[in-house]
């Protein structure tokens, strides 16, 4: 996985020189937690919401009418900004990115062709990518299979008989076990007669982890709902 496949481009940007009161105005318009500050087309670095928040209430808490007019008529983003971060290049691998993050302590990544800033990744991205891996919102079945790394029990032959009971299968991964390594099989899937495939995995004697099935929720009466 490339960066430059998965970025969040045309990100929103925000001028160094504009005051922290505009910029705490912007931030909330438009609902984001961090943006890159570029002048005239030049990266110079990003700022977060929560360290205008930061400023805001500390300026606040003083009660001292001249630095409350400091920050509103001469603080600006430049005051405020992380200057020269930690970026990423857009032929970076996404697991890179997330060792930076990591290493760094950032939830904010600029992206960069050369010298110019072409999107972000944040651990916003990151969360949406996972929420998509776990069919979020799609109203799949799931089950969680250990893989012993015995002959009886590789992702061949379970998909095998996956495809011999007639089940769709939309989605599958693999994640280790934070104990011992083990890998574990996640596989969605879209069946009428969940039971059916549940048995048959039981019979071929996999050891299910996690058995998810989609309930289907009805929307209450308007008369019950909640106002």
């Amino acid at each position: 996985m490339i960066v430059k496949n998965w970025m969040r481009k045309n990100p929103d940007t925000i001028s160094s020189d504009l005051s922290a009161k505009a910029a705490m105005q912007l931030f909330e318009t438009k609902k984001i937690p961090f943006m890159a500050v570029v002048d005239d087309g030049r990266f110079k670095g990003f700022i977060a919401r929560r360290d205008l928040r930061e400023a805001a209430s500390w300026t606040i808490s003083t009660q001292d009418i001249y630095e409350i007019q400091y920050f509103n008529e001469r603080l600006k983003v430049k005051d405020i900004m992380v200057r020269k971060p930690v970026t990423l290049s857009i032929d970076d691998s996404v697991e890179t990115a997330i060792k930076k993050g990591s290493r760094f302590g950032r939830s904010f990544l600029p992206v960069m062709d050369g010298d110019t800033l072409v999107g972000t990744l944040s651990n916003r991205d990151f969360t949406l990518a996972l929420s998509q891996l776990l069919g979020e919102g799609e109203g799949l079945h799931s089950v969680t299979i250990e893989l012993n790394g015995d002959s009886d029990t590789t992702i061949k032959k379970i998909l095998e008989d996956f495809f011999a009971a007639n089940v769709k299968i939309n989605g599958l991964f693999t994640l280790k076990n934070p104990n011992t390594g083990t890998k574990r099989l996640v596989i969605r899937f879209d069946i009428k007669c969940f039971k059916k495939i549940i048995s048959v995995l039981e019979e071929k004697g996999y050891n299910l982890l996690e058995k998810a099935k989609y309930e289907k929720h009805n929307p209450l009466p308007q008369n019950n709902r909640e106002s």
